[in-house]
């Protein structure tokens, strides 16, 4: 963080919501010796990227991948003394997209780790699935695409971006596939700035920025744990589960955070809760009449996850595969989180997949791993996870009403992955997460040095 404290104030600085946004805001604080109460009412910390147990196996609540571009999550990791080897494997980017119904290559692209725009050019000289004169056309068309000026009034969809572009077909399933990944959106909808930040920051970033962080440990284990044990040891107070039932204001500040078991008065208060539950908090707040209807606007997209447990010497050749024209978006095998033989599926948005039950949707699956996986047999056990409101609506639409962390009430702030900071717009991602919470915790500090 740029801004130090000046005076520790002898209040707290209340954050309610323990996802990644709220841990990363708790820690940042911490850093600088400000007390911080954390509130939590789930049994658990670590939101939507957490370790979900049942009663015959502990998994994930949704298989996440990080990439090396997520420097604020690898700052943040190192700042509360998580070596990035304990707890990913770093690979090049290595995608596979196959056609899922006939196994036709899409596309087979391996960046090495070199310099951008290197990675780039060697690994689209040497790519499969297209001619060299469609690899090199579609190189000078993607870098002219990466430039193309955007901002919020000119925003359109990612789909109508790409069609300018003249890309090679399969160049444009593989950015259609990266492009639902990432933002969580289709293309039809999903806001081509947002997606050209993110390939900016992806494939013309510092070295590295291409590679593949692999969690090899439960996600619990990745961050939400090390950061309670580094709030523990800054003397901060983690309060779950305790739930939040509203604020209390008195002359344009919140005096106390009232819950079901106390009343706590702070110095500030940092909302890092999802958008939807903000709102709650805040419409009693005649002052944050504007701000309750732009987060009113947010649409949400659900994120499923399916996993399949298989023989231990099941394995996939590579970490993860893509597929199209499938219920399957893509394959990772969780043998380098130590669950040797569990598949993990991951499908993002909505379809049809959103009306099935969950032993249908399993079978679907099931059947579809067969096709490119025809020697393993059944699998012996599943599980499906949904998230309904994994992330908001990634749209043009949607950024005209992000807000910032700064809010009508003077020490109130919002940290989350739906916010837009230093003119970042985004997708909702943990990397989003920790950078708004980042530049919250900096306007918390800017507020208690007045």
């Amino acid at each position: 963080m740029q801004n130090r404290i000046k005076n520790i104030p002898e209040k707290p600085v209340v954050v309610v919501g323990a996802g990644w946004s709220g841990l990363a805001t708790a820690c940042y604080l911490a850093s600088q010796n400000i007390p911080v109460t954390l509130i939590e009412s789930a049994k658990q910390l670590g939101g939507r990227a957490r370790k979900s147990t049942s009663r015959t196996q502990v998994l994930d609540n949704g298989q996440h991948l990080m990439i090396g571009a997520y420097s604020e999550m690898l700052a943040l990791f190192e700042l509360i003394g998580t070596k990035e080897d304990e707890v990913f494997v770093r690979t090049p980017q290595l995608l596979k997209l196959f056609e899922g119904k006939y196994l036709e290559t899409v596309i087979d692209l391996k960046l090495p780790v070199l310099p951008a725009p290197l990675h780039l050019l060697v690994g689209m000289l040497f790519s499969k699935g297209m001619s060299l004169k469609e690899r090199i056309h579609t190189l000078i068309q993607f870098d002219k695409l990466l430039k193309k000026p955007l901002t919020v009034e000119n925003d359109t969809t990612v789909s109508e971006w790409l069609a300018d572009a003249k890309l090679a077909a399969p160049f444009v399933l593989f950015l259609d596939s990266l492009c639902i990944a990432a933002m969580n959106t289709h293309i039809t909808e999903a806001s081509a700035l947002n997606f050209q930040n993110v390939l900016n920051q992806t494939f013309n970033g510092p070295k590295g920025s291409t590679d593949l962080l692999i969690p090899a440990v439960n996600l619990g284990n990745v961050f939400p744990t090390p950061a309670r044990l580094y709030l523990g040891k800054q003397q901060a107070t983690i309060l779950n589960p305790v739930k939040v039932t509203h604020l209390q204001e008195g002359g344009g500040y919140i005096k106390k955070v009232m819950t079901d078991e106390q009343n706590i008065e702070a110095s500030a208060v940092v909302l890092a809760t999802p958008s939807h539950i903000t709102t709650q908090f805040l419409k009693p707040f005649e002052s944050c009449n504007e701000l309750c209807h732009h987060l009113d606007q947010f649409r949400y997209e659900p994120i499923t996850t399916v996993y399949l447990r298989y023989n231990a010497d099941c394995q996939i050749p590579e970490n993860m595969v893509g597929l199209i024209n499938t219920t399957s978006q893509w394959i990772f095998d969780r043998r380098l989180c130590e669950q040797p033989g569990m598949i993990a599926v991951v499908i993002s948005s909505k379809g049809p997949h959103m009306d099935m039950d969950n032993k249908d949707l399993s079978v679907i699956i099931r059947n579809e791993l067969a096709v490119l996986f025809p020697d393993w047999p059944k699998p012996n056990a599943s599980w499906v996870i949904r998230e309904k409101r994994a992330t908001i609506s990634c749209t043009p639409e949607s950024n005209k009403h992000r807000p910032g962390c700064v809010t009508p009430i003077n020490n109130l702030f919002l940290a989350g992955d739906y916010l837009v900071t230093n003119n970042e717009y985004l997708p909702a991602t943990l990397e989003t997460a920790i950078r708004n919470a980042k530049a919250c915790a900096e306007e918390v500090v800017n507020y208690l040095n007045q």
